[in-house]
């Protein structure tokens, strides 16, 4: 493609050739023209001269030769006498004789029609152009009776227009050159500050929007570089703030825990954020530009995005997936639509509420639980005071019997009901905290012993730590021997006869580590993740005859948690468990 510069140049330098052509044409014109019409005029004067002599003067063919030759001296043009007849009567530069009749010459046609005719041709007699004029001669009634005519060469004029030609050619050239010259410096001027708005132009295109014009031009060029660098600041900023807006939103859905997904009018995927691996087991890059059914989805979430698209409206439903892990997710699928209501794609969250449907079910085992653990202890109560109201009353041994069960039994459920107002004070953070500096091994060694009759029961051997050096830790004395208490019996009802009891003890540079161990029946794998929910029992009849409630466990690690600790079991089935809890260690005082 042509440059601008190029055809610019080409255009001025033809407009001016065309106008210097025009005007050498015209002025040649103008010249001849001029030229011709001023010696016409003088021509026909001299004619109307003679003519005025001639009529005063009868044709006398014997001496009009000799007034015709003596008119042609004086006046310097070729002279011609013409009867009615066309008949050449007298001629200065030929024999009258030997020319042909000129009754149709054009001239000779005008004057006898109009008294003065003018005429411009190629003389075949002289062998040259000429302009020929001629006037008719009257006689005293007014008739006419001849014609006189005079003629000119032009030769004069055609040399002087060829002369006119070559002088206009030189010219023409010089002001060609001239153009050519200015065209080439106005091009450049014009071109120049164009070339460095289109460049600036393409790299805008190419989104480099800190590309500026820099030209000093001031008419319109420069109103277009300023505009063009105001578009690209104005594009800068909308770029720089569609770059932090977007920015934020990526920033937003991928610190979302909720994973999203974004179907495009073909089906395929066309985003997703960070958190949908955790929902599929899939990378982000996987996912791109697979279609929906087989990017990982499950069935059921195909199914409602297919769905989506079909009707075109709004869908919340639950889905199940299954791998990489097993979760429930609720499913929110929006379409996203054109103003005529097209589907061009499906917007799809999903929240997690695998842990939500948990708890509701935990919150359903909790209440039969409760119900069933409560039912218990009354029911016995209600049983054996039926059978002491029915006459074992009488029977000392038997009603003493009976009322240590029915005292056992209400203290069981005073426990139980203790246990339950403690741990829904825990959880709700309503239970207040003693914070004070706890000397960790006289704590342990305090609990030891009140339990001391309950292991010898059992023959259980304890291990105390063998470095007794006093480690101390901050927080709520009795609480702290809550959860000890309740790992240590907790340790003991699951430990056969004869077996060990060990409290270790570890102080780390920033916290303090308790482990509480034992080698009994232990907890099978399946079990471990529930073994902190309420009323969750690995062995439900062995915890049920211990006297357990069923909530220490989940008691424990509220309270622990309370502390800002954390607890954890490592346990063996058949080769016993072991409790680690890590709580902050106490600042040492000043």
């Amino acid at each position: 493609m042509r440059s601008l510069s190029f055809r610019l140049n080409i255009i001025i330098i033809s407009l001016m050739s065309i106008t210097l052509l025009f005007v050498g044409l015209y002025v040649a014109d103008l010249v001849k023209k001029v030229y011709t019409d001023t010696l016409a005029t003088q021509l026909f004067r001299e004619a109307t001269v003679i003519g005025v002599y001639l009529e005063n003067q009868p044709f006398n063919r014997g001496q009009i030769d000799q007034q015709v030759e003596r008119f042609a001296s004086d006046e310097h043009s070729r002279i011609t006498l013409i009867d009615i007849e066309g008949n050449v009567l007298a001629d200065t530069e030929a024999e009258p004789q030997e020319m042909n009749n000129h009754r149709d010459r054009e001239e000779i046609i005008e004057a006898l029609n109009s008294g003065d005719g003018q005429a411009i041709r190629y003389s075949n007699t002289l062998d040259q152009r000429m302009v020929y004029v001629a006037h008719v001669l009257n006689n005293s009634r007014g008739d006419p009776i001849g014609v006189v005519r005079l003629s000119m060469s032009i030769q004069k004029i055609d040399d002087f227009i060829h002369n006119l030609w070559f002088s206009l050619t030189f010219g023409i050239g010089s002001a060609l050159l001239l153009t050519i010259i200015v065209s080439l410096f106005v091009s450049r001027y014009v071109t120049k500050p164009l070339e460095k708005i289109t460049a600036v132009a393409r790299k805008i295109t190419e989104k480099k929007f800190d590309t500026r014009v820099h030209i000093r031009s001031k008419g319109e060029i420069g109103q277009l570089a300023d505009a063009l660098n105001f578009m690209a600041s104005s594009l800068e900023s909308q770029m720089i703030e569609i770059k932090q807006n977007e920015e934020k939103l990526f920033g937003v859905l991928n610190n979302m825990t909720s994973g999203v997904i974004l179907i495009g009018e073909s089906r395929r995927v066309l985003f997703v954020n960070s958190a949908i691996g955790q929902f599929l087991g899939y990378s982000e890059q996987s996912l791109i530009g697979k279609l929906h059914t087989e990017a990982g989805m499950n069935l059921g979430l195909s199914k409602l995005i297919a769905r989506c698209f079909q009707t075109g409206e709004k869908i919340r439903d639950e889905a199940h997936i299954y791998f990489p892990n097993e979760l429930i997710v609720d499913a929110s699928l929006a379409p996203y639509t054109t103003e005529h209501g097209e589907v061009k794609g499906v917007v799809i969250v999903l929240h997690d509420i695998t842990a939500i449907r948990r708890l509701e079910k935990i919150r359903s085992d909790f209440v039969a639980n409760v119900s069933h653990e409560l039912k218990t202890p009354i029911t016995s109560i209600k049983g054996f005071a039926e059978t002491l109201l029915d006459g074992a009353i009488d029977d000392p041994d038997i009603s003493k019997q009976f009322l240590e069960i029915i005292y056992n039994e209400s203290d069981r459920f005073h426990r139980l009901i203790n246990d339950i107002l403690d741990l829904s004070q825990i959880e709700q953070k309503k239970l207040p905290l003693r914070i004070e500096r706890v000397d960790i091994f006289k704590l342990i060694e305090d609990i030891v012993q009140s339990l001391q009759e309950k292991m010898n029961r059992k023959e259980l051997v304890y291990e105390r730590p063998i470095d007794d050096t006093p480690i101390y830790m901050e927080g709520d004395c009795d609480r702290l021997r809550q959860i000890i208490i309740n790992l240590i019996d907790n340790a003991i009802s699951y430990t056969a006869e004869k077996g060990r009891i060990t409290v270790e003890v570890e102080e780390l540079s920033d916290q303090v580590v308790l482990k509480v161990r034992d080698n009994g029946i232990g907890i099978p794998h399946a079990d471990r993740d529930r073994i902190f929910e309420r009323f969750y029992r690995v062995d439900k009849g062995r915890s049920r005859n211990s006297g357990g409630t069923g909530l220490g466990l989940a008691i424990v690690k509220h309270l622990v948690e309370s502390h800002h600790g954390t607890i954890r079991i490592e346990s063996e089935e058949g080769q016993g468990s072991v409790f680690i809890l890590q709580f902050p260690k106490a600042q040492p005082h000043n």
